[in-house]
């Protein structure tokens, strides 16, 4: 993380933050298989029934898997404005990772699809205090 004072009295301000760290341990996937609900108890025909959900068979080496590295870049810029002894404005402008990188949140496994967590976002704020 860096800051920036544009002046002595650090009312126009700029901040840059990267973050990188190791992905995160996870245990893969063996494969799958039809899970029967049992809605009607010890009477349920598993024999006729088609099931609607599906289980997942864990690998036997628990957090074998490692997720990619993430990183991000967050930048900021504020400027205040004193308007008297006792009331002042602060404007915020940021973005969440700059450049765009595709972060991994998650690995849904039974549709077989990677989510990934924020893309750009920039954001505007103002504070008025009196």
């Amino acid at each position: 993380m860096a800051s920036y004072n544009f002046d002595r009295k650090g009312d126009f301000q700029m901040s840059i933050r990267w973050n990188m760290g190791s992905g995160f341990p996870f245990t893969k996937t063996q494969g799958f298989y039809n899970q029967l609900q049992f809605t009607e108890g010890a009477s349920t025909d598993y024999q006729t029934e088609n099931p609607d959900q599906v289980g997942i068979l864990y690998s036997t080496t628990r957090n074998g898997g490692r997720l990619p590295y993430y990183h991000r870049l967050d930048i900021s810029i504020s400027k205040t404005f004193h308007f008297s002894k006792f009331s002042s404005l602060e404007v915020n402008a940021s973005v969440t990772n700059a450049y765009d990188r595709a972060n991994i949140f998650y690995f849904d496994r039974v549709r077989y699809n990677r989510v990934n967590q924020l893309p750009i976002m920039p954001a505007l704020s103002a504070k008025f205090s009196f």
